[in-house]
């Protein structure tokens, strides 16, 4: 080990058992020094600040062994179990020491590296990986604060790591179904992969191929087709109707074009490899790892990514749409806020952003533009906005103007629009542009969120409330903007999801369009196996 690093164990050692002293406390040393404690190739720095504080207050020199070295095997197991469980949960086995808690030979050494799993366990279960959720773009959910130190000695204390551990993860339904899905693929994982694809194919429904038997192969591995041994023994080569179906379905899941042609982008997700499909959902299930444990008993669900909507009301999905999001250069970001209004026939001050990227192009081209969209102009004047003729701007330099949308079948926002609080000013609205929620992938809007059957939501939300169903049914049927208070305030989660469960329970994969998956996948894979010198030299 570089002398710089023992320099800085060595530092650090004697600054803890200096401060302890001067504390009173008197603690047990740790079993050994951190520079007798050689870790191999691949494996994490242990918290030796958390280890110290875990250790102090043991009467014993080790925690997981008796004073003699025999090793309590039923606290060792239980902790392995919880492992085991966090493994399967998409945690990489590598964070925690991996074969090693049960092959090192040297007691102090695994006691420590046992204890500092535990530690490592708690808070990777409990808020996610801390190096994964560092300075995430576009993610503004404030993760669960936990007390790492004090349940590792509650897990200790009451002979229970697995316990302790499981009651941190992720209760929610949708993190359950995700968790069962990378399982299955894990298991798939470990078969033999069938040979890939051809790339230059083009095959269309009642074509013949004798690539057929192939894509049959890969349908049925990944749940899309189930076994047909009829049409195996009589026509092996036909890409027949049932199939096509097949492959329609694979095409729904993965966000592509649902025409039953296995062309270039079909094959390419057919031929992906299953281990970026596992990061895939790795990924996601770190993410589901960073938000809060209590969403709530009716919360609404929105991922920027997977382009849908959902509505839980005690654990169950009631209601599930198409969304719109942000497209790559306006993304909507990840936050949480309440649904708190609801807005019937709104108009539309148009953002700032859009009147001088968007709409100013099209005005200086055509004035007639703003009176065919029902669009008015104000000017801030002496402290207060006024209206004003477009013909008295100068559209080159048009100074401190805003635009406003009347309200109207063509406006941007649609019929209806909930306002939520937030310092993104998104909300969820309709839309005149229904034709847009056809499309597999739906990144078209600048930030906001347009939701496909809006007045489904409301219903559902105002459902056991019956002034307000009379209210909304006076207010659609005027054409003036009526605003109304929800009677209770709704949380919405806006959290980009690529891989997740549907309410058919079908597993659906998207694009990484924001580019947030790959910053995940670099920084886990950065941390989850790094040197033992890179982190103390460099970081």
């Amino acid at each position: 080990m570089p002398l710089l690093a023992r320099v800085l164990q060595r530092a650090f050692l004697a600054l803890f058992l200096t401060l302890s002293s001067i504390s009173g406390v008197g603690a047990a040393p740790l079993p050994l020094l951190p520079d007798s404690l050689p870790l191999q190739r691949g494996e994490p720095i242990p918290n030796w600040a958390a280890l110290g504080s875990l250790y102090e207050t043991s009467a014993s020199a080790y925690l997981w062994h008796s004073a003699d070295g025999g090793a309590d095997q039923a606290l060792i197991d239980s902790l392995l179990r919880a492992i085991d469980s966090a493994v399967a949960q998409g945690l990489p086995a590598e964070r925690y020491y991996d074969r090693r808690l049960v092959d090192e030979p040297e007691v102090a050494r695994r006691d420590l590296l046992l204890s500092d799993a535990l530690l490592r366990l708690i808070t990777d279960m409990g808020q996610g990986q801390p190096e994964a959720a560092l300075q995430q773009r576009l993610w503004h959910l404030p993760r669960p604060q936990i007390d790492a130190l004090a349940l590792a000695r509650r897990a200790l204390a009451e002979r229970d790591p697995v316990g302790v551990v499981a009651e941190l993860a992720p209760r929610t339904p949708e993190y359950t179904a995700l968790t069962e899905l990378y399982q299955r693929y894990l298991l798939i994982s470990r078969e033999t992969p069938p040979p890939r694809l051809p790339g230059n194919l083009i095959l269309k429904p009642g074509e013949q191929s004798d690539v057929v038997p192939l894509l049959r192969r890969y349908l049925v591995r990944l749940g899309d087709a189930e076994p047909d041994p009829v049409a195996l023994a009589t026509a092996p080569d036909l890409y027949d109707e049932p199939l096509v179906a097949a492959l329609q379905s694979f095409q729904i899941r993965h966000g592509l074009e649902v025409d039953g042609v296995l062309g270039p982008k079909t094959l390419a997700e057919l031929n992906r490899p299953m281990s970026e499909r596992l990061e895939q959902i790795r990924v996601n299930l770190e993410r589901w790892r960073w938000m809060p444990r209590e969403l709530g008993e009716r919360y609404i669900l929105v991922s920027p990514a997977g382009y849908f909507l959902e509505l839980v009301e005690a654990g169950q999905v009631v209601f599930y749409t198409r969304t719109i999001t942000g497209r790559p250069r306006r993304p909507t970001p990840s936050f949480r806020s309440d649904l708190t209004r609801l807005t019937v026939n709104p108009d539309w001050t148009v953002p700032r952003r859009i009147m001088r990227e968007d709409l100013l192009p099209k005005i200086r081209e055509d004035l007639g533009w703003l009176e065919q969209n029902r669009v008015r102009v104000q000017r801030y004047d002496e402290g207060r906005w006024l209206n004003v003729a477009p013909e008295q701007v100068d559209w080159n330099d048009p100074g401190h103007i805003r635009l406003i949308q009347a309200p109207g079948p063509q406006n941007a926002l649609g019929r209806m629009k909930f306002g939520m609080d937030n310092p993104f000013s998104i909300y969820l609205h309709d839309t005149p542009a229904q034709s847009l929620f056809d499309e597999p992938l739906r990144p078209f809007s600048s930030g906001c969120v347009r939701v496909q059957g809006i007045e489904n939501l409301v219903q559902y939300l105002l459902l056991e409330q019956p002034q307000m169903q009379n209210w909304l049914a006076d207010a659609l049927a005027q054409e003036k903007t009526r605003i109304r208070s929800l009677p209770e305030p709704v949380p919405v989660y806006m959290v980009y999801l690529s891989a997740w469960i549907d309410d058919q329970g079908q597993a659906q994969f998207r694009p990484d369009i924001y580019g947030l998956d790959t910053q995940v996948q670099a920084r886990i894979q950065r941390y989850s196996a790094v040197e033992y010198t890179d982190i103390v030299v460099n970081n």
